[in-house]
This record gives structure tokens, C-alpha cells and sequence, in this order.
């Protein structure tokens, strides 16, 4: 079985976005643990508030697509992830602020996932490590994962070698899309990355 890499999706101008994180967040010395598949209920605030981005659309979507490197939902979509991902997981509440400053009443939920799989095949792969922690990829020209390497029962997980990227089952993934959830884009393993260009 394949997987695919959970992106925001980029292509739709009406969706909106998110492009800052909170204050809340902002002066939390720990956020970086949301990026690293690690529990954060301990510390993460209370009332969390995202500004929804001025430029960008107005239309409210499953998957909120922001540069953050975060997974934001809906209740649609929690549901449907707690039900079918089987995967670690919690889910921190987020509210959102919209253009015109009001609480939007549905609720939101950060993804923190917690299921953590190193399945890179560091050989076949092209990429460029961290500066900052040389054991973790910043970015990939080419991504090539062993698939011996990923349990059977995987569907939802987080690259151990690349934390803030999660890679989703391409069943699961197509289900998504046929049911119409909306705000994430899943892109073929061998088109993932190919803007940064390839030996």
C-alpha cells in the first residue's frame, strides 16, 4: 500500500488560510512540540485563537490550510480521523477569528498526531538536512520510504526523520477525498518535493 503526503491545499483562492500562529502560542517556549509527535496537553494554553488571513478566501474548510505546518479541523473531520485513522492522536482545541474580527462558531481542533514511523529510505532519497538538528530533514527533493520498514496496520503517521510532515494511507486518503472533506491536498510520493529540484 502507498502513502501520500497531507498538504494544505494551495490551488483553491477562495479557501481561507491561516499564515501566523497566535500570541498564545507565539510566547509558548514549547510550541515546537506540536511539530515532533509528542503529547502537549500539559502545556498548551487555553482559548487559542487563529486569526484567519486578510488576503486569502473566506471559505471555511475541513482541513485549514496554513503555513504553520499544522493539520487544523473540523469536528467533521475529527470524528472521521478518530474513527478511521487508528492512530495516536489528541486533538487541542483552536478557535478561529475571522476577517471581520468574530469567533467563528464551529468548532476547530490542532491534530496533534502522535503516531511517529522512520521509514525514509535515506539512500534512494534526495534531500537537505537541518542546519539546526542535523538527525531531522528540512526538505526533500525526491522522498522514496521503504515500505518494509512501515507496520502493516499504519494509516496516519508522522516521518520520524521529517516530524512535521505526515504521510496518510492512500486508501484513507482517497475516502477523503470521495466524501468531499476539504483544505488538504495529497500529493503523489514521487511529486512531493520536486520543486526544489532533483540530481
Amino acid at each position: 500500500m502507498s502513502f501520500r503526503p497531507w498538504l494544505s491545499d494551495d490551488e483553491n483562492d477562495a479557501y481561507a488560510w491561516i499564515t501566523y500562529a497566535p500570541s498564545a502560542l507565539r510566547k509558548e517556549p514549547k510550541e515546537y512540540e506540536l511539530h515532533k509527535g509528542i503529547t502537549v496537553q500539559h502545556w498548551y494554553p487555553v482559548n487559542v485563537t487563529f486569526p484567519l488571513a486578510e488576503d486569502r478566501g473566506l471559505e471555511l474548510t475541513d482541513s485549514i490550510p496554513n503555513t504553520l505546518g499544522l493539520i487544523i479541523v473540523s469536528e467533521r473531520l475529527k470524528r472521521f480521523l478518530e474513527a478511521n485513522a487508528g492512530a495516536h492522536m489528541e486533538f487541542l482545541p483552536a478557535r478561529l477569528l475571522d476577517q471581520k474580527d468574530r469567533l467563528v462558531p464551529e468548532p476547530y481542533f490542532i491534530l496533534n498526531l502522535l503516531e511517529v514511523v522512520e521509514c525514509v529510505d535515506l539512500e534512494k532519497s534526495q534531500y537537505e538536512r537541518s542546519a539546526i538538528i542535523p538527525s531531522f530533514i528540512a526538505w526533500f527533493s525526491l522522498l522514496v520510504v521503504d515500505p518494509a520498514r512501515i507496520p502493516p496496520e499504519a494509516k496516519l503517521f508522522r516521518l520520524k526523520e521529517k516530524p512535521n510532515l505526515i504521510l496518510i494511507r492512500e486508501d484513507l486518503a482517497q475516502v477523503l477525498v470521495n466524501e468531499d472533506y476539504t483544505g488538504m491536498m495529497f500529493l503523489d510520493l514521487e511529486e512531493y518535493g520536486r520543486e526544489w529540484g532533483r540530481t
